[in-house]
């Protein structure tokens, strides 16, 4: 619509933002949260967040269930404030989820089985004792050690190493005319 004086044009744009209707369309939104998370009424513990519940989905009808389903998204930041961009551990999963209630009114909501509070670096050393069956390495299949490879048959064969700590155990290094060095084994 455009409205036309003389010398003057005044043209009316709609710019508002809404999601448009599909009907039957609901989306599902995956979360990745800390567990035990506080309630978005600030007592409590957000149901949502805790471990029987992960990977339950959620029917939300509004950006106040979320919060106290799910709690506060959580954003870090550094020692002086700012917050780190683009970090592992954001909850940018529930920020979308809060920001679509912010325009609509259904959406199913799902924590993936996370727990992002254990991923935070720490200065301590890792300690208890580890879960029944769990490794860090396979050791029944892996081999460690000094391997070398054989062009021929295309594979790597094990070496035991020989551990000279005497200079009594044998010529181990020479020097020619030239200085090169050279190991008898």
């Amino acid at each position: 619509m455009a409205l036309t004086s003389p010398g003057v044009q005044v043209s009316v744009v709609d710019e508002s933002f809404y999601v448009p209707g599909i009907p039957g369309a609901v989306p599902l939104v995956v979360v990745a949260t800390a567990q035990n998370k506080t309630s978005g009424t600030g007592s409590g513990t957000a149901t949502g967040t805790l471990s029987t519940n992960a990977n339950e989905i959620f029917l939300v009808s509004s950006q106040r269930e979320l919060t106290q389903t799910f709690g506060d998204p959580t954003f870090y930041t550094d020692a002086s404030g700012t917050p780190i961009q683009g970090y592992e551990l954001n909850e940018y999963g529930l920020q979308a989820a809060y920001s679509f209630l912010g325009i609509a009114n259904r959406a199913f909501v799902i924590r993936a089985n996370i727990n992002t509070s254990e991923l935070t670096g720490s200065a301590d050393a890792p300690g208890g004792t580890p879960d029944d069956g769990f490794y860090w390495f396979d050791l029944a299949n892996t081999n460690f050690g000094i391997k070398e490879w054989s062009e021929t048959t295309q594979s790597f064969t094990n070496k035991t190493p020989i551990f000279i700590t005497s200079t009594d155990e044998g010529d181990w290094f020479t020097c020619g005319a030239d200085c090169g060095k050279r190991i008898n084994w």
